[in-house]
């Protein structure tokens, strides 16, 4: 039997905002990066892709070693806008969701992600109310600020720590199937999701909401 959920920790990409793949190829390769599939993964980038998310380089570096590796001469709002063509927008239901979700638990986001997105997801322009991020979850746990990616353990050790947090009384969403495995490793309870799905159906099926 499940011990009771006190937490609950969501992936970003893929489960509260839906990711459209292609769109940030698309940009990244009109602007001079004509390889760039070899770099972006479905949940994990390679190369300077990598380090970026993983904060081995800094956004300015990054942006350097960007035009270096493209031959590219790519302004660094251009290059923000590659990575933004990831994000296809948040469906409006899940802001409300995660207020509600506040009142009883703590809300905790695990995110694989860089400065040039976050850089919008914590401005006015993340909700339609003009919140940004951080006013929806207790804290966000960011892989270029903690210095590991998923699913490397070392991210999750960290946040364990500094949340003080059971895994076993966290409920761990990520839509990346091995983010998902290492969770279940380490003792989270977990759930696969598919951004197409409504996540209100998820919490009333286990009576979390």
């Amino acid at each position: 039997m499940s011990k009771i959920i006190k937490n609950i920790l969501f992936d970003f990409g893929g489960v509260i905002v839906s990711l459209n793949k292609q769109q940030a190829l698309d940009r990244f390769t009109q602007i001079g990066f004509p390889n760039i599939e070899e770099y972006l993964g479905e949940f994990r980038q390679k190369g300077i892709f990598l380090e970026y998310e993983e904060g081995k380089i800094s956004p300015e570096n990054f942006y350097k070693e960007f035009r270096r590796l493209s031959g590219s001469n790519a302004t660094d709002a251009e290059i923000d806008s590659g990575w933004l063509g990831f994000l296809a927008g948040i469906p409006e239901y899940k802001f409300q969701l995660l207020k509600d979700l506040r009142k009883k638990y703590n809300v905790y986001l695990l995110s694989n992600t860089n400065p040039s997105v976050m850089k919008w997801a914590f401005s006015k322009d993340f909700s339609p109310e003009g919140l940004n991020i951080g006013d929806f979850f207790d804290k966000c746990y960011l892989s270029y600020e903690i210095g590991y990616a998923k699913p490397d353990r070392e991210i999750f050790d960290s946040i364990l720590a500094d949340g003080k947090m059971d895994p076993s009384e966290t409920l761990f969403l990520d839509d990346g199937k091995a983010n998902i495995e290492i969770g279940q490793k380490m003792g989270f309870q977990t759930y696969l999701a598919n951004q197409d799905e409504d996540l209100r159906k998820v919490f009333t099926d286990r009576g979390l909401l």
